[in-house]
């Protein structure tokens, strides 16, 4: 199963052959039935971030020749959920909570502890080749300097051309006290990516033009590296906390093919939440009882997000309920309102090790092709908690 570009070359070949579009018509009317069935959604990372434009009956045609070619209707959905988007998308994930330097550079050195920190995501898991999505980092406080530091690892796989993003991004984060109650935090985030993608593993509309056992008459170029730079800042008190961050400041370039025509979209977020104890008289913090409402707004280019919900805590155990999507409000195109998934959540939590489970439940049209998205965690603390500390204020939000 591959995914298929198209050059402009390609598609007039494609327009010029009366044959390959006999009965237009007649499969048009089956793709109108597939389309009807699908609700779109903006992709974590889309395969023409290449560069390679796209009209959309060339497009429509493209596919139906493929149908009648017998490729797999888990081949043409992948090509049909990209083919709206001509931008990259970032990689998101459930627990994010869980990913705080991903989330925002301003976290690094927020915790207690020095803390190394894991995430894995397999996202649609019942369309082959989809989204695959890796986060590795590291992040210390130095108390002497009020200043955090932190390494982020990123890597993201899609499709079955293997377009593969990897971020390596040092941060900084300096600390205020404002008093004993508010404290802010302000972070930067410099960092390199590198796209790169498995041409021999895809495709192209020259080849399916002139019988598909040939060589494209593209050239890409099969890496393509580039300068990134995000920030954000944080404000809590002992019971709230809210951020601010923005990546992509720099607009980078990150087209395989042409010049100039990949630029990464500017990603913004809002998150903030609470911690609400529901009995704070019991000292024994681990029998203490309470739930934490959280959000978090994200958008990049055209596309926007909401993922809302709340978690309760007792002992060890954290239990998550998570809605993500913004129904009142917009849709992605008329027709099709903006519903994903609504997320569970499972986390254990002891003094050093914290590991969390979730499973995301498409709530969309496409329910019953994607199987939803798996997601697991895990974090760290490296540091000795019979050592005594000057006293902080730390971020009352979920770490597990």
């Amino acid at each position: 199963m591959s995914l298929f570009l198209e050059s402009p070359e390609s598609v007039s070949i494609l327009d010029s052959s009366e044959e390959k579009m006999r009965g237009f018509k007649k499969d048009k009317e089956k793709m109108k039935e597939i389309k009807d069935k699908v609700s779109i959604k903006p992709p974590a990372i889309s395969i023409f971030s290449l560069g390679a434009g796209i009209n959309s009956e060339a497009f429509l045609r493209l596919v139906i020749f493929n149908l009648r070619k017998g490729l797999s209707i888990g081949a043409v959905l992948i090509i049909f959920f990209t083919a709206p988007v001509s931008k990259a998308q970032d990689m998101h994930f459930t627990q994010f909570f869980s990913s705080p330097l991903y989330l925002n550079p301003a976290f690094a050195g927020a915790n207690v502890c020095s803390r190394i920190s894991t995430a894995y995501r397999n996202q649609w898991p019942g369309i082959s080749m989809t989204y695959k999505s890796y986060l590795f980092s590291a992040d210390h406080y130095l108390q002497r300097f009020n200043l955090g530091i932190g390494l982020l690892f990123g890597n993201d796989v899609a499709g079955t051309g293997e377009l593969k993003t990897t971020t390596i991004s040092p941060m900084f984060a300096y600390e205020v006290k404002v008093n004993r109650k508010f404290a802010m935090r302000f972070g930067l985030q410099p960092g390199v990516g590198v796209k790169s993608i498995n041409f021999n593993a895809l495709i192209f509309g020259d080849q399916i033009a002139r019988g598909g056992n040939v060589a494209t008459l593209e050239t890409p170029t099969q890496t393509k590296t580039y300068f990134d730079i995000g920030a954000g800042a944080l404000f809590y008190t002992k019971v709230f906390w809210g951020g601010l961050s923005v990546y992509h400041l720099t607009r980078p370039d990150v087209a395989l093919m042409g010049n100039g025509d990949g630029l990464l979209p500017i990603k913004y977020s809002a998150h903030g939440g609470a911690k609400i104890v529901l009995n704070p008289k019991m000292r024994n913090l681990y029998e203490q009882r309470s739930f934490s409402p959280a959000f978090n707004y994200r958008g990049q280019k055209e596309f926007d997000q909401l993922d809302i919900g709340l978690y309760f805590t007792q002992y060890i155990i954290n239990l998550g309920l998570w809605y993500r999507g913004i129904p009142l409000f917009k849709a992605y195109k008329p027709g099709y309102s903006n519903n994903d998934a609504v997320a569970l959540i499972f986390g254990i939590k002891t003094d050093r090790l914290n590991i969390g489970y979730s499973y995301d439940i498409t709530i969309s049209k496409l329910n019953s092709l994607t199987q939803g998205a798996h997601e697991v965690t895990l974090s760290y603390q490296l540091c000795k908690f019979k050592k005594k500390k000057k006293s902080r204020l730390v971020i009352p939000c979920p770490k597990f």
